[in-house]
């Protein structure tokens, strides 16, 4: 009778603590997962199965629109290890132009853009520069390393999926817009035919009108003189859904010059900037090329070609701006960017850098 009350016990405060064990699973794999937007937890055969939902909102006129595609819950760590999943939240904070970090990017065929684009920054500017490596040659990363304040970081493709390797489609940039972004409060994305001059007194007016709220915290200045529609392929609507009518008449801005300030608004876009860049049906849909046939219309009609990143983040932005019924400066006309910057591509050769810090 004794070994039967003592077998009871036991056999309840086992129970207890699988109970408890359970609990506090299912509560790490809540947390794991809570930047989704709807985690479903559902028992089958004993077993935890994981429905999660990610999918891209758009709106138009302050209403949702569409929903997108499922993006893939296995990029979920992506999202937690550059801390732009839901669960992080950014207040966005005063500008100190002194510590704006200019971000950049190339491979070796682009070096001598590299080169007069980083002189161009250094022309008006100490500030922090970042050059990442994504397929330099050893003498090109060593002419780097004598720039004053730049600092070399190597793009690592072997942790994410082969597909990123292809330069073409543009995965990278997404990515290293991701990766920086919780470490710093301010920073520009520059591909390497961005030039600057006159910085100042410019750039310190546009990034007084960033914190004043006139423009917003993520902000592209440079028009393409066509719509997102005309060159984005359909495909990618699959994941990023927008109101046709307004893709056809919104101009798409170039993604060639990208400022972000740190804020809740620049983390949402870049979290789904970034799951497209992961998700190859999405940034770059089979059929995609860059080369566009524009037969007149520039706006309503389709161009047969495809902006990668650049399509990502115009849809991505403009409807966020749709959700949050931006009324201010308008995008296209605004040419406080172009005060200070511009865009020449094709430089055959630059000369060797040597700015070394005095």
């Amino acid at each position: 009778m004794r070994s039967n009350s003592i077998l009871c016990a036991l056999t309840f405060t086992i129970r207890i603590l699988l109970i408890s064990i359970i609990g506090l699973l299912l509560i790490l794999i809540f947390n794991e997962f809570s930047q989704v937007r709807k985690c479903v937890f559902i028992s089958s055969n004993s077993e935890l199965i994981i429905v999660c939902q990610m999918r891209f909102i758009a709106y138009s006129e302050k209403k949702e629109y569409a929903r997108g595609l499922n993006f893939s819950c296995s990029l979920h760590h992506f999202l937690n290890s550059w801390k732009i999943a839901d669960q992080y939240s950014y207040d966005f904070k005063p500008i100190e132009d002194s510590k704006v970090v200019y971000v950049t990017y190339s491979s070796s065929n682009h070096f001598s853009e590299a080169r007069n684009q980083i002189r161009s920054i250094r022309a008006g500017s100490k500030n922090k520069i970042i050059f990442y490596d994504l397929g330099l040659e050893n003498h090109q990363v060593t002419e780097l390393r004598g720039v004053c304040n730049l600092e070399m970081r190597t793009f690592k493709f072997q942790l994410f999926p082969d597909f990123v390797s292809q330069l073409m489609g543009y995965n990278f940039k997404p990515i290293i817009m991701a990766e920086v972004f919780s470490e710093f409060e301010h920073y520009w994305i520059l591909d390497t035919s961005v030039r600057f001059f006159d910085l100042q007194p410019f750039i310190h007016d546009f990034y007084g009108n960033i914190t004043s709220g006139i423009i917003e915290t993520m902000a592209m200045r440079h028009p393409s003189s066509h719509s997102i529609f005309a060159t984005t392929n359909p495909e990618m609507y699959k994941y990023l859904p927008m109101d046709i009518s307004l893709a056809k008449s919104l101009e798409m801005l170039d993604a060639n010059t990208i400022f972000i300030a740190r804020s809740n608004f620049t983390r949402e876009a870049v979290k789904w900037n970034a799951l497209c860049a992961l998700t190859p049906d999405c940034m770059t849909p089979k059929g995609s090329n860059v080369f566009c046939s524009f037969d007149g219309d520039r706006y309503g009609k389709h161009a047969h070609c495809h902006r990668y990143d650049q399509s990502s983040i115009n849809i991505v932005v403009s409807s966020l701006l749709e959700r949050d019924g931006w009324k201010r400066r308008d995008r296209v006309q605004d040419d406080s960017m172009r005060n200070f910057s511009t865009i020449k591509r094709g430089d055959a050769y630059g000369i060797p850098l040597s700015i070394p810090c005095q």
